[in-house]
């Protein structure tokens, strides 16, 4: 499965069996108990303390990805401080969408030549929705 957060396509495979492996930072147990609050709670923190999440720490950004994607509908999130900036991690925005296979293939092409921008990403996928 192909997830998109902010910018930056990833692979993510089946989100459930990811989480069911034993190898994922978050037990079976705890996922379950996640409410969808604590969910965004959790991107909003990691968003706040690193705004450059999803290319500084794409590791965690793809954690976050699976779990949005397993306790969602969502395959695409965009999280971010609004213009005027955030002085706490819960003024940080998060929007999740559902976007076609068609779309996220080819913004996964765009990335794997290097050719992904921003505002492709912008045009492509969030500025429809808003």
């Amino acid at each position: 499965m192909l997830f998109l957060f902010n910018d930056r396509i990833f692979e993510i495979g089946q989100p459930s069996e990811t989480i069911d492996s034993g190898e994922f930072p978050l037990s079976p147990t705890a996922f379950s108990g996640l409410t969808n609050q604590q969910m965004l709670g959790l991107v909003r923190e990691e968003v706040f303390a690193n705004p450059l999440l999803v290319h500084q720490m794409p590791v965690i950004a793809k954690q976050l990805a699976i779990i949005v994607a397993a306790k969602t509908n969502a395959n695409a999130m965009l999280a971010g401080a609004p213009a005027v900036g955030a002085k706490t991690a819960g003024q940080i925005a998060v929007l999740l969408a559902e976007v076609s296979l068609l779309t996220m293939s080819s913004l996964h092409r765009q990335q794997i030549a290097e050719s992904l921008t921003t505002a492709g990403v912008e045009e492509a996928v969030w500025a429809e929705l808003r």
